[in-house]
């Protein structure tokens, strides 16, 4: 029994990435709990996008940053750490997608979870991730967004310019989709 309990267990985590939610099979809507939510792409309408509360803290530099000083463009905010698979597969497409994207309006801002400091600043180093990140040692920050189940990682948060949630990815993202939801938001007047 207990080899099934293992394999069973490595499923979950193969399919929800490093995330600690599980999934329902719950469809997820602006309106659905936290419990309810899945890993997957969710996008939402203009008029019916959630507001989270505003975060700032301190970058791997050493410096501060709050997310709301880049009111005005759009804001891909993705939460990640070093130690997490999937997050290593997914953050070198996040680094060239905010290459391509960078005269057009779009700030990208990391979100480094529960990671060792030197780990983290290496990682990005390595995918080529220039844009700043913020340091998340105990979860507080990504806690405090409501619209991601607690240590879902690697999760993103795409915001309009207004920083409304413009679209959601729990779980890994690819740069196709990533761009596709960016050119749509940046297409909005």
């Amino acid at each position: 029994m207990r080899p099934q309990r293992i394999l069973a267990f490595a499923l979950v985590v193969l399919v929800t990435g490093c995330t600690a939610g599980g999934g329902s099979g719950v469809p997820v809507t602006a309106s659905t709990s936290q419990s309810q939510l899945v890993v997957g792409e969710t996008r939402y309408p203009v008029g019916h996008r959630p507001t989270v509360p505003q975060l700032s803290g301190t970058t791997l530099a050493g410096k501060a940053l709050a997310i709301h000083d880049f009111l005005g463009q759009v804001v891909v905010l993705n939460a990640w750490a070093s130690w997490c698979d999937p997050c290593r597969q997914e953050s070198p497409d996040l680094a060239r997608v905010a290459k391509l994207m960078a005269g057009a309006g779009v700030q990208f801002v990391g979100l480094d979870e529960q990671d060792v400091t030197s780990h983290a600043i290496a990682f990005v180093k390595q995918v080529g991730a220039t844009y700043p990140h913020l340091v998340d040692g105990d979860g507080r920050l990504l806690n405090q967004l409501g619209i991601v189940p607690p240590a879902a990682i690697p999760s993103t948060l795409v915001f309009d310019r207004s920083g409304q949630v413009a679209a959601r990815f729990i779980g890994a993202t690819t740069a196709a989709k990533l761009t596709e939801v960016l050119r749509q938001i940046l297409a909005e007047k």
